[in-house]
């Protein structure tokens, strides 16, 4: 499940972030994204994790400081058909 990640810091590596990470969940993918303001990227973290454990992963680390970062997690909305 893909989750936005903000307050990363700028000079953050994807690989960075994904090992700081490592040590919550287990992590499939990080996209960082640079575009707009590169001083302020962000990023889409892919957990390998259910819709459940991803939220409460998320409400366990947001506002928390990880990988020198005072991150923001938000998990999009998600609609079934």
């Amino acid at each position: 499940m893909k989750v936005l990640v903000r307050g990363l810091k700028a000079g953050l590596s994807a690989a960075a972030l994904r090992k700081a990470l490592a040590k919550y969940a287990s992590i499939r993918s990080v996209e960082l994204v640079e575009a707009g303001d590169p001083r302020h990227p962000w990023a889409w973290v892919d957990i390998d994790a259910g819709a459940l454990a991803v939220w409460k992963l998320v409400a366990r680390l947001d506002r928390r400081y990880v990988a020198g970062c005072h991150l923001r997690w938000h998990v999009p909305a998600y609609r079934g058909r």
